[in-house]
């Protein structure tokens, strides 16, 4: 089976571009959209869509959500990282967000799955990574379609190249920077 996960979903245009994708193969797909922001709750990701209303995260619980304090409705940028310089974050009065360990859900795939992650958490995803990366779930996602966040969450390059070589290491992951492959359609 094909497994699908858009962390980040917003308003579902990588999931609409995975379905015109070769990878989908209708009734032997499963498709799951992660999002968290309550102004996109509204949002129908289409028939046979997983809705996870969550942020993917590093344990189960509650987080601080920042969203933009200009133009919440805009709703683009917002962010668990209080200190992401981009987005005119409302860094005064979050809203509190539901959050999943990521890895631990990941647990319910089997390793002949073909797991595709598109990940576009906004500064969230060294955090979610690196815990992947500890508690070995990484091995369970064939595709990562990442997009980095380094330069507008503070996070030190160190860091970021130290996590990027450690998701090139692993044999059995594809790690795609961005999410151009899915949104042309190959």
């Amino acid at each position: 089976m094909t497994v699908f996960i858009d962390l980040g979903a917003y308003r579902g245009a990588t999931i609409g571009s995975f379905r015109r994708s070769r990878a989908f193969v209708e009734g032997q797909t499963a498709i799951y959209a992660w999002e968290c922001n309550p102004h996109l709750a509204d949002v129908d990701y289409g028939e046979g869509v997983t809705v996870v209303r969550a942020a993917a995260w590093v344990a189960d619980g509650e987080l601080p959500f920042y969203i933009s304090r200009v133009r919440p409705e805009k709703v683009q940028g917002s962010s668990v990282c209080k200190n992401k310089r981009t987005g005119n974050l409302d860094v005064e009065n979050p809203v509190v967000v539901q959050t999943i360990d990521f890895a631990r859900w990941l647990g319910q795939f089997a390793a002949v799955d073909h797991v595709v992650v598109k990940m576009n958490i906004e500064g969230a995803e060294y955090d979610v990574l690196e815990h992947l990366c500890d508690t070995q779930a990484i091995r369970l996602i064939d595709v990562l379609h990442v997009q980095w966040h380094w330069n507008k969450c503070g996070i030190a390059p160190e860091r970021h190249r130290a996590l990027v070589s450690r998701l090139e290491a692993i044999d059995t992951l594809v790690v795609h920077p961005g999410y151009g492959v899915l949104r042309s359609g190959r």
